[in-house]
């Protein structure tokens, strides 16, 4: 099984610093994961995985800056970790993966909190920050979230046509 975390267009510093952790990787073990697949952004400094196999708990990991095939990654994933940026989510949502979202208290103002709170409280995603996500993946929090519903597919114009008419 394989875990996909992304940070988007910009950096993470505490979650990139979670997810390379040796208690990170032995929660994700532990719950039978194999594969880490890191997109750290600008927090390439801050990632540091274990150097040994044994310290990795048995987790293959693979890590990049940025990268143009997001959409395979997230198909590839059994689950998502994902910084709370608006576009990642959705993107992640609609694949039918399950997510926990990491929440970035330390953005001005806090609107990550407020997307991910509510998308949470639907029951489409899980919900943690750096400091319980390891305790998030130990819980299983991402199991039985509800899906996502599908986007309407009908061109805009029959929507207004019908909303309007």
């Amino acid at each position: 099984m394989s875990v996909y975390v992304t940070v988007g267009s910009t950096g993470f510093d505490r979650l990139i610093q979670t997810v390379s952790g040796k208690a990170f990787l032995q929660a994700l073990s532990s719950q039978g994961f194999r594969r880490l697949v890191v997109q750290y952004g600008t927090s390439a400094h801050k990632f540091e995985p274990p150097a040994t196999w044994l310290d990795t708990h048995g987790i293959s990991i693979e890590s990049f800056d940025y990268t143009s095939r997001p959409s395979q990654l997230i198909e590839q994933a059994d689950l998502i970790i994902s910084h709370a940026g608006t576009g990642s989510i959705l993107e992640a949502l609609h694949s039918g993966t399950p997510i926990i979202i990491v929440v970035n208290r330390e953005l001005m103002d806090d609107h990550q909190s407020e997307i991910a709170h509510e998308l949470a409280s639907s029951g489409y995603v899980a919900v943690a920050e750096p400091a319980t996500l390891v305790d998030a993946i130990a819980r299983n929090v991402y199991m039985g979230l509800v899906p996502y519903p599908a986007a309407d597919p009908r061109p805009i114009g029959e929507i207004i046509d019908e909303e309007t008419l």
